[in-house]
This record gives structure tokens, C-alpha cells and sequence, in this order.
């Protein structure tokens, strides 16, 4: 079974937390970005603004942890579910980024 999930969003690195260590030793660090942009739906333009939670692990989550809030930039990754219970509520896996201007 092969669904795609992948997810393409520029924004704003709004960080919540700083890097830290899972019980194994992966580095972690978890945030938001703020997405604002001006969509089309239905013919009509809609002004879109949202905050993202994402988590990022490894070497990314190492880059993002130097970067300074309010950075630019667009990431890439998958959604999952924040965690078993709250299934609703769903969080970004950032597994790769680049800075914007």
C-alpha cells in the first residue's frame, strides 16, 4: 500500500521549544511555522493564515535549532497524528527545508 503523504508549505519558524534528546539519543526540537498566503477557492481569493506544529529529528532538527525565530523558510515532510490519543490533531515531520528570502 502506497498512499502518499507529503506536504509542501512555506512560513515563518516560530520555535516553541529547545533542541533536546529522545531516550536513544536523537536529537528533537519541536515548533510552528506560520503559514500566510492568498488562496483561490471556488473563484473567490481567500487570505490563508495558520500556525503548523511540526517536530523534526536528527540532523534537521540540529539545523533548525540554530536558526533565529522568524526565519523564512520552506519545509518539507509528511503529517502524523501528534499522538494515539489526539489523532485529530495532527503535527508536521519536517525531513528537509531551505531558507527564503
Amino acid at each position: 500500500m502506497n498512499l502518499r503523504n507529503r506536504v509542501l508549505i512555506e512560513g515563518f519558524l516560530v520555535s516553541d521549544s529547545c533542541l533536546r534528546s529522545t531516550p536513544a539519543g536523537i536529537p528533537v526540537i519541536e515548533g510552528r511555522i506560520l503559514h500566510q498566503s492568498l488562496q483561490i477557492q471556488l473563484g473567490s481569493a481567500r487570505n490563508i493564515e495558520c500556525e503548523i506544529p511540526f517536530l523534526a529529528l536528527g540532523e534537521i532538527a540540529q539545523a533548525i535549532a540554530k536558526l533565529a525565530p522568524e526565519q523564512k523558510l520552506k519545509c518539507k515532510g509528511f503529517l502524523a497524528a501528534k499522538s494515539q490519543r489526539f489523532r485529530h490533531a495532527l503535527v508536521l515531520h519536517i525531513d528537509a527545508f531551505e531558507l527564503l528570502n
